[in-house]
């Protein structure tokens, strides 16, 4: 089984130059000091990638840990000072909207970086984030998005696409945007591959107490932490995520994993494949503390074909490809109903794109399905242009 490494602008993996910084900004001692110097002599501080700005308040902390004195320094921590200030802001955005979440009875579990920034880094100037992410039951979806919609929370449209039940039945998650110009995604599964009923009822049992401007809530146990970071890391994105692996080794540091379950829930989830890339690569890059009988048993686990079908289309840039989103579906449409026959599959399938599109009848579905290639067609000629602009 071969995997694939995209190289273009956005992606998943890092490059030789992202990696430099992310040795700079994680690692100890005078590999720390050596990364940052080659980084810093063969880059353009003020021309960097969104992805890589992300890391200054990390390398901020860890340069001064070392003692380093450099012009670049002050710089970082006006970084550092601003991630701050912005994270204090948005946690308590967060804990406005639990309350009234819990008002309702609805539980909720916090994803993603309010939760990572607060039990991992332990300082929430360390780790940027954009909007935050909470989770609430599956059968507590409407009334919590009607939460949400007092609040003054709209969902993110869907343009041509409709927002319907027959989509939020077959997604993860949506997302919302507000007045103030925050950005919230709600979740009622964790993951885009497993939305089936009762998906979530793993994590769910063994979520922690956590609190968030002295409101009580939830996070995933660390084991489930690391699992969800590395699944949601590799995945083509257009501002390079390089912070899954800044997250991933926070985890690894600082929480006691049981390992046991992370397999298994890999194993069940049908994500062994993703777990085992990012795994070696973590240990192969950054020396990540992963037992060395752990590792092996990762190695041995079996995979799909179709697990690494998957995974090679997702860590490409899928819009600029003829069918776009499409193979993603199909994906996502056989985790749900894989054990069909394939005449019913297909039949199913055509239902579940109505379903995704938010189209009133399936030929309405098929028609917009084939009209992806103009759209794909379109997008590349709108790149091409815009690349014959800069150059």
């Amino acid at each position: 089984m071969t995997t694939k490494r995209i190289s273009e602008e956005g992606g998943c993996w890092p490059t030789a130059i992202q990696e430099l910084l992310l040795r700079a900004a994680l690692l100890e001692g005078q590999d720390c000091i050596e990364a940052w110097q080659t980084w810093k002599s063969c880059v353009d501080v003020q021309n960097l990638d969104l992805g890589s700005k992300r890391l200054f308040p990390l390398l901020y902390r860890n340069l001064q840990d070392h003692g380093l004195q450099d012009p670049l320094l002050p710089a970082l921590k006006s970084a550092y000072r601003r991630t701050w200030r912005d994270n204090q802001l948005l946690f308590h955005e967060v804990s406005t909207l639990l309350t009234s979440l819990h008002a309702r009875g609805i539980e909720t579990i916090v994803l993603k970086g309010a939760a990572l920034a607060l039990l991992y880094y332990k300082d929430v100037g360390l780790r940027p984030m954009n909007d935050f992410d909470v989770m609430v039951p599956e059968r507590q979806r409407s009334e919590a998005m009607a939460v949400m919609r007092d609040l003054g929370w709209r969902p993110m449209p869907r343009s041509p696409e409709a927002l319907t039940e027959g989509y939020l039945s077959i997604v993860n998650g949506h997302g919302f945007e507000h007045a103030s110009g925050r950005e919230c995604d709600l979740h009622w599964h964790l993951l885009p591959e497993c939305c089936q009923t009762g998906a979530d009822d793993d994590f769910w049992e063994k979520a922690e107490p956590f609190e968030i401007c002295r409101i009580l809530t939830r996070s995933l146990a660390p084991a489930d932490q690391l699992l969800h970071v590395c699944v949601h890391g590799v995945e083509w994105n257009p501002v390079p995520p390089l912070r899954w692996i800044v997250d991933s080794l926070m985890i690894l540091k600082s929480a006691n994993i049981d390992w046991n379950r992370l397999l298994a829930q890999a194993q069940k989830c049908r994500l062994v494949f993703q777990l085992k890339v990012t795994m070696n690569y973590l240990c192969a890059k950054f020396r990540a503390p992963v037992p060395a009988e752990i590792l092996g048993s990762i190695q041995q686990m079996s995979v799909s074909k179709s697990e690494v079908r998957e995974y090679n289309y997702k860590i490409q840039n899928y819009r600029l490809k003829p069918l776009g989103f499409i193979p993603m579906l199909w994906f996502r449409y056989r985790r749900l109903y894989g054990a069909q026959r394939p005449r019913h599959k297909l039949i199913g399938f055509a239902r579940y794109v109505q379903q995704f599109w938010g189209a009133e009848h399936t030929s309405h579905a098929l028609a917009f399905t084939a009209l992806m290639p103009l759209r794909r067609v379109r997008l590349l000629a709108v790149n091409y242009k815009n690349q014959l602009l800069r150059s």
